[in-house]
């Protein structure tokens, strides 16, 4: 049964300063970088715009590589716990 109370990635979402020190944090940096370098900058930007819009499919992919890797997957499950997650 779901709990109408918000789940911890959206009080996180809320929290304006928490997500600048999220975006700050050398795990977030290293994520950034490896989106970077997985493609095209203006196309993650535009993946990036699509999931706003709610079409993620773009973004999912580009993050779908990061987690083929080791490094992608260890630095995923770090902000996972960063944010909140098990």
């Amino acid at each position: 049964m779901r709990s109408n109370e918000p789940s911890k990635l959206q009080q996180l979402l809320s929290d304006k300063k928490a997500i600048a020190a999220l975006a700050k944090s050398p795990d977030a940096q290293a994520l950034a970088k490896m989106l970077a370098r997985s493609g095209d900058p203006a196309a993650l930007q535009k993946a990036a715009q699509d999931a706003a819009r709610g079409d993620p499919e773009q973004l999912r992919r580009m993050v779908r590589s990061i987690t083929d890797s080791q490094e992608g997957a260890q630095l995923l499950q770090r902000l996972d716990k960063t944010m909140g997650g098990k």
